[in-house]
């Protein structure tokens, strides 16, 4: 009689980012992970890796961006890795690697291809207003985002979620992928080509994209914006009197009065009411939580600074 033998798929993870934690940990505990691979100067996950790395005895590779292609085939050497898997990594593989390791790499996507290609689809689905994000994994090609998708699950997108709490949900979504995943992988699936009809690209977020137009966003669209600026930016910036000011929490206020007043115009700062503002499309928005250098406080509170019903935000 034969015994068949299944034995666990290797996997190595080059991550850069809080996100790809659960997945580490399940891969470890599963006795799959067998390699990992930080970019050097990372302070997001490094500590926990090499503490994952001395209770499990699996290497911990320090990637400099100038030794990438050397550093990533003396890993798939020494290791015998099957796949590798990339969670947030920052640099593209290099493409005399793709060629030389052929349906080894595949990227998880946190947000859905090909519709959020980019840096930080966590970012822009929440501040686009999206009803639903997700996880794509695919296979790495030459040009970012564009390989062929393995596997993708839906995510509902509540209208509550923060950055940080949409990356925690897409964290632990990441892990309970992973079975399903490898078995597509172990079958050799090659996926599905991506639809460039409905292909869009965002660029990393930048400075004038965290900073609220009070005469040309509405309540809805600056509540949005404060909750994809938290808490990786402390919040949404605006500016009174020369002052840095961030939203970070802030809520829709159904009200019609004060229709004259201009957009960026403080209509109420007291602790019953709270610190209210007009907004463009005759909307109004309370500012629950703040921050400036001074730290966090509730927004009616800057009354002590000076501010009073009749200021007004600056149009950054």
């Amino acid at each position: 009689m034969f015994r068949i033998i299944m034995t666990a798929s290797k996997i190595a993870v080059l991550c850069n980012n809080r996100m790809a934690i659960p997945a580490l940990q399940a891969l470890a505990s599963q006795g799959r992970l067998c390699a990992l691979g930080v970019p050097e100067a990372n302070t997001d996950v490094i500590d926990f890796c090499l503490m994952l790395s001395k209770q499990s005895g699996i290497p911990l590779l320090i990637i400099k961006k100038e030794n990438l292609s050397a550093q990533l085939e003396e890993l798939i050497t020494k290791t015998n890795a099957q796949f590798i898997f990339t969670m947030t990594f920052p640099w593209k593989i290099p493409a005399e690697v793709l060629h030389k390791q052929q349906d080894k790499f595949y990227n998880f996507h946190y947000g859905l291809l090909p519709e959020m290609r980019g840096a930080d689809p966590v970012f822009e689905s929440i501040r686009s207003g999206s009803k639903e994000t997700g996880i794509t994994v695919h296979a790495i090609e030459n040009k970012i985002d564009k390989g062929a998708i393995i596997l993708k699950k839906i995510l509902p997108l509540s209208i509550n979620m923060t950055h940080g709490v949409l990356c925690t949900n897409l964290s632990w979504l990441g892990a309970n992928l992973l079975s399903e995943l490898l078995i597509l992988l172990k079958n050799n699936s090659k996926g599905i080509k991506q639809d460039e009809g409905n292909a869009k690209y965002f660029t990393k977020p930048a400075a004038a994209d965290v900073c609220i137009s009070w005469q040309k966003h509405d309540a809805k669209t600056i509540e949005a914006l404060s909750r994809a600026c938290n808490p990786w930016n402390k919040g949404a910036y605006t500016q009174w009197n020369g002052w840095n000011i961030r939203v970070v929490e802030a809520t829709v206020i159904n009200e019609t009065s004060h229709q004259s007043d201009i957009p960026g115009t403080i209509l109420s700062l007291d602790e019953d009411n709270g610190l209210i503002v007009k907004c463009n499309n005759e909307t109004q928005l309370r500012l629950d939580i703040i921050y400036t250098d001074e730290g966090f406080m509730s927004g009616h509170k800057l009354f002590a600074f000076g501010m009073k019903k009749g200021s007004r935000f600056v149009n950054l």
